[in-house]
């Protein structure tokens, strides 16, 4: 099976699938592309058992389960750091971010995030390691961030 031709035929009917689940746009463009890694790493798998959709349906489904298992997770997170007054540095009692200052913007997360990117100079990989979040996570918070501040000019 050639994932070039899988990818040409199927790359529509997978987004398609994906903006059902998640109805955002940009998020399943991002679970689209995780499908076909999937794809790409597992070719061997498919035994001609089913339809060639059934099993990229099938894939695409356990992917959006997936996303929706991370998010609730690090929503979680987010909530217990808010919960504490305040985000802590790793290993550190200094605050960077106070309840007070995060109810100014409807994500705090973000809004410290792009603090760190473009006040500080810190690397999304840095932020990764200090707070655990995934990479993708911290681009899709300074994302979504940036998003609040144009459409709050």
């Amino acid at each position: 099976m050639n994932i070039s031709e899988l990818w040409a035929e199927n790359a529509d009917f997978v987004l398609r699938v994906c903006e059902r689940f998640v109805k955002n746009p940009a998020m399943a463009k991002d679970i689209r592309q995780e499908v076909f890694f999937k794809i790409l790493s597992s070719t061997e798998t498919f035994k001609d058992q089913s339809a060639v959709k059934t099993w990229l349906y099938s894939i695409t489904y356990h992917c959006c389960v997936d996303y929706f298992r991370t998010r609730r997770k690090q929503k979680q997170i987010e909530e217990e750091w808010l919960l504490q007054g305040g985000l802590f540095l790793r290993d550190s009692q200094y605050p960077v971010w106070t309840v007070g200052k995060a109810s100014e913007m409807p994500c705090p997360i973000s809004q410290l995030f792009i603090e760190l990117v473009f006040g500080e100079g810190w690397t999304t990989d840095e932020i990764s390691a200090v707070f655990g979040f995934s990479k993708k996570y911290v681009n899709k918070k300074i994302q979504d961030g940036i998003d609040q501040l144009q459409n709050s000019i």
